[in-house]
């Protein structure tokens, strides 16, 4: 019996699911010119010294600010002690964190968000609200 499953193991990683195989195969100029091109339309293409290719990403001015956010809220927005904030409109973020800046009660957990909103300016609120759209 193990003599099979060893045997199955080892045919397992032969033929066209042999992770090897991948590396063997070769890629024409031209395969690889028509993927950088499908893929430039989303992220556009740095050179970087010694000819290594990366992609350009600009990250949200929000995102640096949501890392606080996230012990609460879910890295995602998808919740855990506070509420979840993914699928949340710009406008409702904004409006419930200028209630909580102005030390309005929303709701049960409103004293934790007061001190997490009051240092927060305007300009911040809005980075915030519309990180959390991308969540």
């Amino acid at each position: 019996m193990k003599y099979l499953l060893a045997l199955t193991i080892l045919l397992a990683g032969c033929g066209q699911n042999d992770p090897g195989l991948a590396k063997t195969l070769k890629q024409t100029k031209a395969q690889n010119t028509a993927i950088e091109e499908r893929i430039s339309m989303y992220h556009p293409v740095v050179e970087v010294k010694g000819g290594t290719q990366v992609a350009a990403v600009d990250a949200l001015p929000g995102e640096a600010k949501y890392a606080a956010c996230g012990a609460c809220h879910g890295s995602q927005g998808e919740g855990g002690v506070g509420p979840a904030l993914a699928g949340k409109a710009v406008e409702y973020i904004v409006g419930r964190l200028n209630q909580y800046r102005a030390g309005e009660k929303v709701g049960s957990q409103s004293n934790l968000m007061w001190g997490q909103a009051a240092g927060l300016s305007d300009q911040d609120i809005q980075d915030l609200a519309e990180y959390t759209r991308t969540l």
